[in-house]
């Protein structure tokens, strides 16, 4: 009997832990016992729907705990999760659903019209309620007080089953479709276990969006895998943050780079307790902000770390004993990963010479959702290429350069550039345009746009013709119009030399809010 089902993670703790606490959310918790009788309880009343094995369900809301319990109840029938970004318009969302084949939709009251509208071109698909929704969706709650005492078990399940559905912004206009495993997120959830030294005595705050691979896998999931406690936020909210790790006594978390410095702010206003925090999980700190860190958290081991969606999150972690003397490094290979930075040709670069960062083990994907091209391109030779350059230096430790995918990372999102541009493009009087990301002291990053535009281009209206096509965070925050693009002899757009030349220029238009 194959046993890869990642829903085993709670049933073997209904056993093993009993009577501790699983699962935290404001003033409700569940004890494995009790997290284990709800997901069956939430499973049989799915299967009694027709959800079984293979069936895609897709969810499109924020961090609520019947997100997390529908995640469980479709591993335990062997159906597929599709957690989509509820921050995307309607007319993505629908690209995305019906790309997926999802035959189901789960929502909450504030997405219900969002989702509703992005759900309506597809036939038959069933509507849950995460929360109470009116007449027309089913309701989670209501579904699992119904069915509760029913025992319903593990669908036998390899490693090379589908276990979820992430959809992540690639070089094109349409997101990819990350195909995740049972077996990925098995392998990753035994690397968090071993990088992070979990027990059953962690208590993870976890307020990272669970549409996305750092809300499940990093460490997410994992944390259940030793029988520790998730506390789970529904929203970044820093003096939340600031008071569940002195209430719940929280031993770690991930904070981009853009909360840790909301909680730095909140920390000025509020003093806490934070001595429990053991471990602490961020990416593109400066150095600044690296100081804060060990101010606010000086206990905790500070971990500069680099994942991808393709990865399961987690690819390296900065060890602790390097954390001050090679900081700006994201460490070294988790467990069971290989990483190499490679020329073209596939080839192993010296220490010090910049390259692409490949990666594979089994925590790695096995590719993209009907998406035959993208998945060769990316997945040769035994390899995933990142997309990512990367240097390493004479001890094999890994700093990520820049970026082949253009990818911007604004507040913990990541969007494509070509995305927003094709979308730009399309204005009439727009000839040539390259998004790039603009440091912002809050967002880390946010996108603008450099436009080549025809005699009376007004960029207020170039933005607005992108609204409502593009989900309101991708929409570029200030627009730059120019007489040309740089570019290299073969035509293309030097996008660094774009990034350098924000410093010394004054857009012709930027966003000013409300």
């Amino acid at each position: 009997m194959s046993t890869a089902n990642l829903a085993r993670v709670v049933g073997g703790n209904a056993v093993r832990f009993a009577e501790r606490t699983a699962l935290v959310f404001a003033e409700r918790r569940w004890t494995y016992a009790e997290l284990d009788r709800d997901v069956s309880a939430l499973a049989a009343g799915l299967r009694e729907d027709g959800v079984g094995r293979g069936t895609r369900v897709a969810v499109v809301a924020d961090n609520v705990p019947e997100f997390l319990l529908l995640a469980m109840a479709l591993s335990r029938l062997g159906a597929v999760l599709v957690p989509l970004n509820y921050r995307l318009t309607a007319a993505e969302l629908a690209h995305l659903l019906g790309h997926a084949q999802v035959q189901a939709v789960a929502t909450v009251p504030e997405f219900a019209a969002l989702t509703a509208e992005a759900a309506a071109a597809l036939p038959g698909v069933r509507r849950y309620g995460l929360e109470e929704i009116d007449e027309g969706w089913a309701s989670i709650p209501r579904m699992v007080e119904a069915h509760r005492g029913a025992v319903v078990a593990d669908v036998a399940l390899g490693d090379d089953d589908l276990q979820r559905i992430v959809y992540t912004s690639g070089t094109t206009s349409l997101p990819k479709g990350v195909l995740l495993t049972h077996g990925n997120v098995r392998a990753n959830m035994h690397a968090q276990v071993v990088e992070l030294g979990l027990r059953p005595s962690d208590r993870i705050l976890n307020f990272a969006p669970l549409y996305h691979v750092g809300g499940t896998d990093l460490p997410g999931f994992a944390i259940w895998h030793v029988g520790g406690t998730m506390v789970l936020q529904r929203r970044v909210q820093p003096h939340a943050i600031l008071a569940a790790i002195e209430d719940e006594g929280i031993t770690g978390m991930v904070l981009a780079a853009t909360m840790l410095d909301m909680v730095r702010r909140a920390a000025e206003e509020r003093s806490a307790d934070l001595r429990s925090v053991r471990w602490l999980i961020f990416s593109q700190v400066t150095p600044a902000l690296f100081r804060v860190a060990r101010e606010l958290f000086g206990h905790a081991r500070l971990i500069e770390g680099y994942g991808l969606t393709e990865t399961c999150s987690g690819l390296t972690y900065l060890d602790e004993a390097h954390m001050e003397t090679k900081q700006g490094s994201v460490g070294l290979p988790v467990a069971w990963v290989d990483v190499r930075v490679v020329d073209p040709s596939g080839a192993d670069v010296p220490p010090g010479v910049e390259g692409e960062v490949v990666a594979r083990g089994p925590k790695v994907s096995p590719g993209y959702l009907d998406d035959p091209a993208a998945t060769a391109a990316a997945f040769r030779d035994g390899w995933f290429h990142t997309g990512d350059i990367g240097v390493r230096d004479a001890d094999g430790y890994l700093y990520i350069r820049d970026r082949i995918k253009d990818m911007i990372r604004s507040g913990g999102e990541n969007m494509a550039s070509a995305e927003i541009e094709n979308v730009l493009a399309d204005h009439p009087d727009v000839l040539s345009v390259a998004v790039v990301g603009a440091p912002d002291p809050r967002w880390q990053e946010v996108p603008v746009a450099f436009v080549v535009g025809r005699p009376g281009l007004d960029p207020a209206d170039l933005v607005a013709s992108a609204d409502g096509r593009l989900g309101r965070f991708k929409l570029p925050k200030a627009v730059y119009v120019v007489d040309e693009l740089p570019t290299n002899p073969s035509g293309k757009v030097l996008k660094r030399d774009l990034r350098e030349r924000l410093a010394g220029l004054e857009p012709d238009w930027r966003y000013a809010p409300a």
